[in-house]
């Protein structure tokens, strides 16, 4: 039967949209509100399901559910045959009863469009750590195994949005920095008698949610053995270095000089390709500001460990996990600041 054009229209409109590529398919649309994007490998045969689960986001950012398939931690995913999901939820902000019935929902379209699932594990980060410890408490069925990522705690608080039975029921690993070690450690320590207790994996490096792919991937790695094969330790350094990468930056007398390669649209960071090392050798020195230059404009930047090392409204920048040089104003966009877009050239120099 011929379909009228204007009905094939209406069909394409309300139908999920597809993005073949060479080796998977994407699919991007809505769920009563919530965004979505769920890539599947063409070679899916495992039913194995990652869920990466975004924490909290302003209420004014952009409500989209963004994945970077050039991140080598997706590319490893689609080789290795899984099939990885993210939701925007339907609104920005903190609601765990909300986002659980919205990854809920996730699952249950991915079930009903591509195929059963037998094996899914959910990664959150920051806020939605707390979340996915969350499921792992009362929600267990929901997943097979959780990564918590810089996860906020509060052990005490009932009505607080990360307060934590410590009682959790599937495998749950609690990855996070340094600085952020207290809340994982009292969980960890809290839950050594629980049905599934779970294990500790310290990152050995300050921040917040500062970690690099190849950390991902062998934390994900390690649930997966321990879910599969019941390989567990209550403990691991989860620290891993990323591979030499060459990092385009142009030395010059008195500066060095490089590109933003990457923005954070939902909390205004920059991202720029000069490896630490480079700094260090252009005698900017932690603990000191330099000076950025972009747009012919210069801003006096502290070159710090993390967000906090400065107050609102002034310029921060610290070394990430995959080591590059991550540009910030604590509480307020630098990318609408500076006006800085991926491409963009920078130039770094001390301060004399």
């Amino acid at each position: 039967m011929k379909i009228p054009p204007i009905l094939a229209i209406l069909l394409l409109l309300a139908s999920p949209l597809l993005a073949q590529e060479n080796d998977f398919t994407l699919h991007e649309g809505e769920i009563d509100g919530a965004p979505y994007k769920v890539v599947v490998p063409h070679n899916w045969e495992s039913g194995y399901v990652f869920f990466h689960v975004h924490g909290w986001r302003p209420a004014d950012a952009p409500h989209e559910a963004d994945l970077d398939l050039s991140d080598p931690f997706y590319q490893h995913l689609i080789d290795e045959g899984w099939v990885i999901g993210r939701t925007a939820f339907q609104e920005n902000g903190v609601d765990h009863d909300a986002h659980t019935r919205e990854l809920s929902a996730l699952k249950n379209w991915i079930i009903n469009n591509i195929g059963d699932i037998e094996l899914l594990i959910m990664e959150g980060e920051s806020t939605a750590g707390s979340l996915v410890l969350r499921i792992a408490e009362l929600q267990p069925d929901l997943a097979d195994g959780v990564i918590a990522k810089g996860a906020f705690i509060d052990l005490e608080d009932e009505s607080a949005d990360s307060y934590l039975l410590a009682e959790p029921e599937i495998p749950a690993v609690l990855m996070s920095n340094l600085t952020e070690l207290d809340g994982p450690v009292a969980y960890a320590a809290s839950a050594e008698f629980a049905e599934v207790p779970p294990s500790l994996r310290p990152l050995l490096r300050p921040g917040h949610v500062n970690v690099n792919w190849t950390e991902r991937r062998d934390a994900l790695s390690y649930l997966y053995a321990w879910i599969r094969e019941g390989v567990y330790s209550p403990f691991s350094d989860g620290t891993r270095i990323v591979p030499d990468r060459d990092t385009g930056t142009v030395l010059h007398e008195n500066f060095i000089e490089n590109r933003v390669v990457d923005v954070n649209p939902f909390f205004g960071n920059a991202f720029l390709g000069f490896h630490p090392d480079e700094l260090k050798e252009a005698g900017i020195k932690q603990g000191e500001t330099f000076v950025l230059e972009i747009h012919n404009q210069q801003r006096n930047v502290y070159y710090g460990t993390t967000y906090g090392d400065v107050g609102p409204g002034e310029w921060v920048a610290f070394p990430t996990a995959d080591d590059r040089i991550l540009v910030a104003r604590y509480h307020q966009s630098a990318i609408q600041a500076a006006n800085m877009n991926v491409g963009d050239r920078v130039r770094l120099m001390s301060v004399d």
